[in-house]
């Protein structure tokens, strides 16, 4: 093992890169709705300064619960690569890319001080492949950079037994500023800590609760000073959510279990598996049942003291998170549960080398075994399988309206068409929200031909037409309501998709 140890490290980091590096590479990326509205809060940092200390609203305003926002550290990591990249998007890209890296490295490096060599191979594999953490790299959203703080705070807190004063706090503080990417991720994870120090590492220490209370609330800080200069807003919204109206926790039913119990098992299988088949989807689903079961046995026979702990912690985890996520009426989404698919696969990986060490003794450690190995070769063919398909496809895919290309060709077309007269551009998109094409406008379109469109009827007036695949027929009624009068010059369809409509207005 030690002859092949460092070329496997090689390979596998490869192969974790080359499946993250399409995006990054080829330069077409994926630039909608939230990606227009991160950098249009990006611009107003930079160019308007205007700082702010709340995010973007959690579940984009329809999770649920209204005026609760993520953190702003995504925010002012995104005004970062605005300024290093003059504005060009593509700098939020190399961030998630840059993210996506060193989460293979922070992945490797830890859990070979927890677990040991060969359980950092497979746990560098596993997350190296893992379908949902590489499209962490492949286009920007703020619950991507979560993936890196998560495999941190885990870290920390296996270290909160050897130096609970200082450990327990910096896990507090990792576990809280995850709200800056994903609050229902902090949350849970710091709630387990919460338990877990009495319960779990025994902490009696004053200081240490001080401290980790401490570290909590400042993780925290800007979403406290925005409540109470604002009137404690997220704070009135959890009491009117847990207080009775309509659809709330008081009617925790089983039709409500038995849809978070299918959430949480789809999100096991989605942990390891690129989507397949309905069969494969149930037998992955399967797998992930059987790890929640094998966390449960690590928590109750490992030997090793630190290791119990962590796994006993793990255990906790799984179940604050899906606890506090039981209240919750609407999807459990797999971004909720990003710190889950890593629970998932440190216990695959460390039950496959203890399996490992046992076969020669046990037939049902053969057994396990066997469905691990195979499962293994599997995820490794699909992996190799993926990455032809990213050569042949993906970097390829120009991606129509929906990548950066085909929007930029589309504001391309415009301008040109326009030939220097002054004109005014409305946009429709389906969600509403025109982010995306406001922010292009502003600054792809102001630095590359001098000027940003006005928007007003009148005059020149370009309409731009993102149509809704599903629904495409919703933007007729845009046309007939919301853009009335003018004389209609001509209606053209661009290869990207958009459609491109001239009028000539008063």
């Amino acid at each position: 093992m030690t002859k092949y140890y460092t070329p496997l490290i090689i390979v596998l980091f490869a192969l974790g890169i080359a499946l993250r590096a399409v995006e990054v590479v080829g330069g077409n990326y994926l630039f909608g709705f939230d990606q227009g509205r991160d950098y249009l809060a990006a611009y107003n940092i930079v160019e308007n300064h205007k700082f702010t200390l709340i995010g973007s609203e959690i579940g984009a305003g329809s999770a649920g619960l209204n005026g609760i926002f993520h953190g702003p550290g995504y925010y002012y990591l995104i005004s970062l690569m605005y300024l290093l990249f003059h504005g060009d998007p593509y700098g939020g890209l190399v961030l998630m890319f840059g993210f996506g890296a060193a989460t293979l490295v922070i992945t490797y490096v830890t859990t070979k001080k927890m677990f040991g060599d060969s359980t950092a191979l497979l746990s560098l594999f596993l997350v190296g492949i893992s379908p949902l953490i590489v499209s962490q790299s492949r286009f920007m959203w703020n619950h991507h950079p979560s993936s890196f703080f998560i495999v941190m705070a885990l870290y920390l807190t296996y270290l909160i037994p050897k130096k609970p004063r200082v450990y327990a706090p910096l896990a507090m503080f990792t576990s809280g500023f995850i709200y800056h990417f994903e609050l229902a991720i902090a949350v849970p994870m710091v709630l387990a800590l919460v338990i877990a120090l009495p319960l779990i590492f025994s902490v009696k220490d004053v200081k240490t609760y001080v401290y980790s209370f401490l570290a909590v609330a400042f993780a925290f800080s800007p979403l406290l000073l925005f409540d109470s200069r604002h009137g404690w807003p997220a704070m009135h919204s959890l009491i009117n959510y847990f207080s009775g109206s309509a659809n709330t926790t008081r009617e925790i039913s089983l039709m409500r279990l038995s849809d978070h119990i299918v959430s949480y098992l789809n999100n096991a299988a989605n942990s390891f598996m690129f989507k397949t088949t309905y069969a494969n989807d149930r037998i992955f689903m399967v797998l992930g049942a059987g790890l929640f079961v094998a966390l449960i046995v690590l928590a109750v026979k490992t030997k090793n003291i630190l290791l119990q702990k962590l796994f006993r912690f793990l255990l906790m985890l799984m179940l604050v998170s899906y606890g506090v996520l039981l209240f919750l009426n609407n999807c459990i989404w797999d971004y909720y549960l990003i710190h889950a698919h890593f629970v998932y696969m440190y216990v695959c990986a460390y039950s496959f080398i203890c399996l490992m060490t046992k076969w020669r003794k046990s037939i049902w450690a053969k057994i396990g075994l066997v469905i691990l190995a195979g499962y293994l070769l599997v995820m490794g063919g699909f992996s190799f399988d993926r990455i032809i398909k990213n050569i042949r496809y993906d970097f390829r895919d120009f991606g129509g309206v929906e990548k950066i290309k085909g929007k930029r060709q589309a504001i391309d077309y415009i301008y040109r068409d326009a030939a220097g007269k002054a004109f005014s551009e409305f946009t429709f998109m389906a969600p509403i929200y025109t982010y995306p094409y406001d922010y292009l406008f502003k600054t792809y379109g102001k630095n590359t031909y001098g000027y940003v469109p006005g928007n007003e009827k009148k005059g020149l007036v370009y309409l731009l037409i993102e149509p809704d695949n599903s629904k495409p027929w919703t933007y007729k009624g845009w046309l007939e309501t919301v853009i009335v009068g003018g004389d209609i010059i001509r209606t053209t369809t661009l290869s990207t998709g958009h459609i491109i409509q001239v009028r000539q207005f008063p």
